[in-house]
């Protein structure tokens, strides 16, 4: 039987990701009346370090043409992309080269030559920690080295929604929440305007950069030949969009003050929107999709860290040993945990705002029985306190709340054990699609001038009888943790945007903690 938001407007988002593409058509109420998912694990067959967009176009066809008959009559189109990854285009939009991803080898030696190129004032107004993942403009310098060809043919050298965009308008643009990633455009002064003195010193035609145009504003019309291949009414406006994890907090509603989100996928990703910019330039950053506001981004390899340390107790491998590790774990009782194992999860090089270059990782304690409770404990909630050690160098102290999303399923154990680590409330989202609502959602409010509501959370609290016993292991947890990775913790979010006080004023006022709003 058809849904009844069939006839209803509709919109689609489409939501093209590091593995896979996904789909949503979205009633103006906020109702998903159809989704879909579609993996392209051939993107990263064009070598190291590199992207062939013909996978995504191929997952985006197949994406969208499952949601007929839904997608015949929606009203506009939202898209949001994995970011960063480089792209050639020539005058059509067209690739005329693989992709290069953040991770390739080559760009190491660009990278710096990106950096030398910024003065101080240049790297104020950039606003992040440079390294090749905020720093993609350098990219065009290997590209120069690599593709000579393509360089000379390009008209257009922007990121993946640059030819998402491009493909279904023919417009040429560049959204802000991506081209704070290319270490190239004015941030934190709210221009959003491309560094053209650094342009002509790195050697990088100003031309070859696509204008940028707000995430939520009006790209152009769908094309016809788009329209065709996709099964869409030709002519429907298409949105800028932005990337991934913006859309997902623009899903949410997050703002400055409010709640921010926690990603629990193979990375855990915090983000938070700020009303200034975060000068320490240690978590990533980027201009949010509302202007004037700034999202900052706090990663760690959780997910990787679970499955290692499920594997290192025995449990083995993949995503059935992390649920049996997480469940095992949530058996443990508070005073069975004092002299618990101690995690430090950081089995991989880290990003933001942790930036190590290298594993700092270690399994402290007695373990008499691997298969304990109690190990597990110890296993997962080393990862969940090092989430936290993230979570308040990005989040206000007084946001005791914030949304989580991940594939949690019905179960509670992880959201549970969760809340008791951080002591903050739980808005847990049971939403695979949410960067494609967020990317959705987004045309609503343009189109109609209305504010898609977030999707239907479930609260999770700490348990009482738990937090004397995370405080204490968290106090402990924090030393061993400086012991390990050689490193006090990173400043919290309120420490940043709290000037110390006067020398004179320290006998006469008590210093107090203040939060952006």
């Amino acid at each position: 039987m058809p849904d009844q938001h069939a006839a209803e407007a509709t919109y689609l988002g489409i939501d093209v990701g590091t593995s896979a593409t996904k789909a949503v058509v979205l009633a103006s109420d906020g109702t998903v009346v159809a989704r879909s998912r579609v993996p392209h694990p051939a993107a990263r067959g064009a070598g190291a370090g590199r992207a062939d967009p013909s996978a995504w176009r191929t997952s985006i066809t197949t994406a969208v043409v499952a949601l007929a008959p839904y997608t015949a009559t929606v009203r506009g189109v939202g898209m949001d992309t994995h970011c960063p990854t480089a792209l050639l285009l020539d005058d059509d939009g067209e690739p005329l080269a693989a992709g290069v991803t953040w991770d390739h080898p080559g760009l190491i030696e660009p990278t710096a030559q990106l950096i030398a190129a910024l003065d101080p004032e240049h790297r104020r107004l950039v606003g992040n920690h440079l390294m090749p993942a905020t720093a993609m403009g350098a990219a065009h310098r290997l590209l120069q080295l690599i593709e000579p060809e393509a360089i000379s043919a390009a008209m257009t050298f922007g990121l993946a929604g640059t030819w998402l965009g491009q493909w279904l308008t023919g417009e040429r643009a560049i959204d802000p929440t991506q081209a704070s990633y290319t270490g190239l455009m004015a941030s934190t002064d709210g221009s959003c305007r491309w560094l053209t003195e650094v342009l002509h010193e790195l050697g990088i035609p100003p031309h070859h950069l696509p204008p940028v145009r707000p995430s939520l504003s009006v790209l152009g019309p769908l094309r016809a030949t788009a329209a065709a291949t996709l099964g869409l009414p030709s002519g429907i406006p298409v949105m800028v969009g932005s990337g991934d994890t913006p859309a997902a907090s623009y899903a949410l509603g997050t703002e400055p003050g409010g709640r921010p989100l926690l990603i629990m996928g193979t990375t855990h990703v915090v983000s938070n929107s700020l009303a200034a910019p975060d000068f320490r330039a240690k978590a990533l950053q980027r201009v949010d999709v509302h202007a004037g506001r700034w999202l900052i981004n706090g990663v760690i390899n959780g997910g990787d860290a679970l499955a290692e340390g499920a594997e290192l107790l025995g449990y083995g491998r993949g995503d059935i040993a992390v649920e049996a590790l997480v469940g095992t774990a949530f058996q443990a009782r508070p005073a069975e945990v004092t002299d618990a194992p101690v995690f430090i999860p950081h089995t991989r090089p880290e990003r933001g705002p942790l930036w190590f270059a290298e594993p700092r990782t270690a399994l402290l304690g007695d373990i008499p029985d691997p298969a304990s409770a109690v190990a597990a404990r110890g296993v997962v909630e080393g990862v969940l306190f090092a989430d936290r050690i993230i979570v308040e160098s990005c989040i206000g102290d007084q946001q005791r709340t914030l949304y989580a999303s991940g594939a949690f399923g019905f179960e509670p154990e992880l959201p549970q054990l969760l809340a008791d680590a951080l002591d903050r409330d739980i808005l847990v989202v049971d939403e695979s699609h949410l960067p494609a609502i967020g990317a959705a959602a987004m045309c609503v409010e343009v189109l109609e001038g209305n504010v898609v509501a977030p999707p239907r959370a479930r609260l999770v609290t700490p348990r009482p009888e738990w937090r004397d016993t995370v405080a204490n292991r968290w106090q402990r947890y924090r030393h061993v943790w400086s012991s390990v990775t050689g490193t006090p913790p990173p400043s919290t979010l309120d420490e940043s945007v709290q000037p110390p006080p006067s020398a004179s004023a320290l006998p006469y006022r008590t210093k107090t903690r203040r939060v952006l709003t």
